[in-house]
């Protein structure tokens, strides 16, 4: 059945939106869902039959949150196992259409509750000009806001269903013309209805918990250059390698006195995320060897050289701090001046 919106729905709609959308993104986990891979997938899901196994793993991990992780939830895991076990039958049956994708994945998908949404992702990858990335998440943000302007089909049970799917990609393009993010509308609400729909998993966690939105999601050395410092005094390839570039061309965008510099604003610059780095564990490590010298680096001068030095044995160790870094956040630190161009 198709949704039925008036403009003053759809203004109210958008005006919520707008007004809360700082609120629930300062929580967001921009790390678990870079965009990056997106346009990727969706080129190679034009040819399901070619698409590789590990892409086909590494999208479905993306749609559980779990970009770069290994740690999913065994309810998850099981429903990749089972989709990655019947996608030969699912290319051979060329079962694309929507409707014939979701019956072909109800029968194969013992938990339906997981597997609607890989199911969801799944044909919108297949289909992006039909569908919109969906999961219960977003349905269930989609029904809350109906509700709050007392829609008529606001009462309309949730039967993880292709009419589910349907219906929030009406009402996601009904309303995303509306918003004022500019060329972000599309993901910014994308990204609230997410948090928006799953704002009560932060009941137990701290107020002051938030998140922050990498400047910097991609990263090459072939093209990273900087009005004034000199990257190609880099010589070590690795994440932290990577970090300390990034930090360099962000003071370079938005400088500030290099003399005032502290661990923490160092942080602040860098968020998990940066440059692709969105596994916590070597996002981490990362950080750690950042103010060390391990292997030769030296990035920083710190007030403290014993500080340096155990940011060094921090990094050694397989045991080590994962947070160490955040603990000294108020420490002073200087950049090296032969990364200063004269």
């Amino acid at each position: 059945m198709s949704m039925t919106l008036s403009e003053k729905e759809k203004r109210a709609i958008a005006a919520f939106v707008q007004e809360h959308v700082d609120e629930h993104l300062f929580r967001f986990p921009y790390a678990r869902y870079p965009v990056e891979p997106l346009d990727e997938w969706k080129r190679m899901f034009c040819d399901p039959a070619a698409v590789p196994i590990a892409a086909l793993r590494q999208a479905l991990g993306w749609q559980f949150g779990a970009w770069q992780r290994k740690d999913l939830p065994s309810a998850h895991s099981r429903t990749i196992l089972n989709i990655v076990k019947a996608w030969p039958e699912f290319v051979q049956s060329a079962a694309f259409g929507a409707a014939q994708s979701f019956q072909f994945w109800e029968k194969r998908l013992p938990d339906w509750q997981n597997g609607f949404n890989a199911a969801t992702f799944l044909l919108h990858l297949l289909r992006p000009d039909d569908f919109e990335i969906a999961d219960q998440h977003r349905i269930q943000a989609m029904a809350e806001l109906l509700k709050a302007i007392n829609h008529q089909d606001s009462e309309q049970a949730f039967s993880r269903s292709l009419q589910d799917l349907e219906r929030y990609s009406e009402f996601f393009r009904a309303i995303m013309p509306k918003l004022s993010f500019g060329s972000k509308n599309r993901l910014q609400f994308d990204r609230f209805l997410k948090a928006y729909g799953n704002r009560h998993a932060y009941k137990n966690v701290a107020t002051d918990y938030k998140t922050k939105e990498p400047d910097i999601t991609t990263f090459s050395w072939n093209d990273a250059a900087a009005k004034q410092f000199d990257l190609s005094k880099i010589k070590l390839r690795s994440n932290a390698d990577v970090l300390f570039a990034c930090l360099l061309l962000s003071l370079d965008r938005h400088p500030v006195n290099l003399d005032e510099l502290t661990v923490g604003q160092v942080t602040e610059r860098l968020p998990l995320g940066t440059a692709g780095i969105c596994n916590p564990a070597s996002y981490n490590y990362a950080m750690i060897a950042l103010f060390g010298n391990q292997k030769g680096r030296d990035y920083f001068q710190l007030e403290s050289p014993s500080l340096r030095e155990a940011f060094t044995e921090q990094a050694n160790q397989s045991t080590r701090d994962m947070k160490f870094y955040v603990k000294h956040a108020d420490e002073k630190v200087l950049i090296n001046p032969k990364y200063l161009k004269a």
